[in-house]
């Protein structure tokens, strides 16, 4: 992939001549959605008409891939602008290694204050900006109504962790499957044991993990939270070959009306119509969500939320123009209609009014009122220990490792990989 700089030079012989330049802006994303990249390209147009010198390109890599690629092109001349960023330790890693530019005087004041104080923290390092958040993805349980009814589970009740294993059982018996899950990519396996942690430990609990008190993540209540997902895994509640599955597919399979439930992130709404066999997908009538239950006498909350923080983060060579366009890309007007369309929850204040979509507007809310908000472990504990996680999900579920065997493994990693 080339994000080439084009320089346009007048001829040498016309003395009347002057030399012109175009400077791209290279923006490496991760989304596919239509209706998203539609609205970032009319931004897009009314930019370069404004600013005829300037050209914005937009490169796309699915989400794997981006992972993959985005390492060695940060080191190399091809270093795209602007890039896609979850936070936390991969931020930082990249940050460490002087990839990033510090953009904090660039958006100072009113434009910095546009922004929910909490999200601006995550894309923060010692005091400086370095990025700026777009939108938030809280993960919940979607349900399938139809197909609860039919194995007689009520969604509405499912408040604790036996209540969820319950209807699994309850969905087994009646010929269901019971949760749809791409383990393939092996993160949407990975938000199982985070939030069984989050949810034993609580905030204070999962910071001191962190910090590798009381053996750290190979802790008492981490191996309880792995114990707990082994539990779940025990009872086979995934659909058949889910090892393998990509998340796209599954987000399709469970819009296809093939299973129960899917634990997910709101953006599962748009990928899993766009990946039904109709292309349309189950109806906000037919579809519901709750929270990942509580567990008995843990520390964390049901309204205690793990969500992907969608950033972009600014390259240490990007030209001046770029942070002028991310400054539209992430201005009320353009987020204000990728939330008029149910694309996103813009973390830009004031356009939730602009929700339609009653899932995301009540998510919102819930957002609002939920006192800790929490990034996935595979951005939080660095690409290292990350990938570390994300494999022993794929370990316990399907029966590999033991639960303490996991655990330790993090530990092990996070110890020589702390950041």
């Amino acid at each position: 992939m080339k994000y080439p700089l084009l320089f346009f030079l007048a001829s040498p012989e016309s003395p009347s001549s002057s030399v012109s330049t175009e400077t791209v802006v290279t923006i490496l994303h991760i989304h596919h959605i239509r209706k998203t990249l539609e609205v970032w390209q009319s931004a897009a147009l009314e930019y370069e008409k404004a600013n005829p010198s300037v050209r914005i390109q937009f490169d796309y890599l699915e989400n794997e891939e981006f992972k993959a690629k985005l390492p060695t092109l940060l080191q190399s001349n091809d270093r795209p602008s602007i890039f896609h960023s979850w936070g936390g330790g991969v931020m930082l890693e990249q940050i460490q290694a002087g990839f990033c530019q510090d953009i904090t005087n660039a958006i100072a004041g009113d434009f910095k204050d546009s922004f929910y104080p909490a999200a601006v923290q995550i894309f923060m390092s010692e005091g400086k900006s370095y990025g700026l958040p777009s939108d938030v993805g809280p993960t919940v349980f979607w349900y399938n109504k139809e197909l609860c009814d039919r194995a007689g589970v009520d969604p509405s009740g499912i408040k604790s962790w036996e209540d969820l294993l319950d209807a699994v059982k309850k969905c087994k018996a009646a010929g269901v499957t019971p949760i749809a899950v791409g383990g393939g990519e092996k993160w949407p396996l990975h938000f199982y044991p985070t939030l069984l942690m989050m949810r034993i430990l609580g905030k204070d609990g999962m910071a001191s993990a962190c910090k590798g008190d009381d053996n750290g993540f190979a802790g008492p209540g981490v191996v309880k939270a792995w114990k707990m997902y082994k539990e779940l895994c025990d009872l086979d509640p995934f659909q058949e070959g889910f090892q393998s599955q990509k998340y796209s597919e599954t987000a399709g399979f469970f819009h296809d009306g093939k299973a129960a439930f899917h634990f997910m992130g709101i953006w599962d709404l748009n990928v899993g119509r766009m990946g039904a066999a109709d292309k349309q997908g189950l109806p906000d009538a037919k579809l519901g969500w709750f929270f990942f239950p509580e567990v008995q006498s843990g520390k964390g909350k049901a309204n205690d939320i793990l969500a992907s923080v969608n950033g972009w983060l600014v390259s240490k060579d990007a030209p001046k123009v770029a942070i002028d366009f991310m400054k539209v890309l992430l201005g009320k007007d353009v987020q204000a209609k990728l939330a008029a369309e149910g694309l996103c929850i813009p973390m830009v204040k004031g356009t939730a009014d602009a929700i339609q979509n009653p899932f995301l507007k009540a998510l919102a809310t819930e957002m609002n009122n939920s006192g800790w908000i929490a990034i996935t472990m595979d951005q939080l504990l660095g690409r290292e220990t990350g990938r570390v996680f994300n494999d022993e999900a794929v370990a316990i579920a399907v029966g590999a490792e033991s639960p303490e065997q996991a655990a330790q493994a993090i530990e092990d990693s996070w110890s020589e990989n702390r950041i």
